[in-house]
């Protein structure tokens, strides 16, 4: 594990390096970027994406009756 006082750096450098991936990207190219990367990781890590909080909710509800 790093030191405490490391992990604020490394953190600075990852959050310039996405600034420098997306600072001339559309809002458009932005939201693509991050829907990519979540479903990435939702195939990854087995777990399924939804449209809403309240989405779920319906899902839940429909899946006790």
């Amino acid at each position: 594990m790093k030191a405490p006082n490391t992990i604020e750096h490394d953190l600075n450098i990852i959050r310039l390096q996405i600034y420098e991936e997306t600072k001339d990207m559309t809002p458009a190219q932005r939201a693509e970027r991050v829907n990519k990367i979540g479903e990435a990781a939702a195939k990854k890590y087995g777990f399924k994406i939804v449209a809403s909080a309240k989405e779920t909710d319906r899902l839940a509800s429909a899946q006790n009756l």
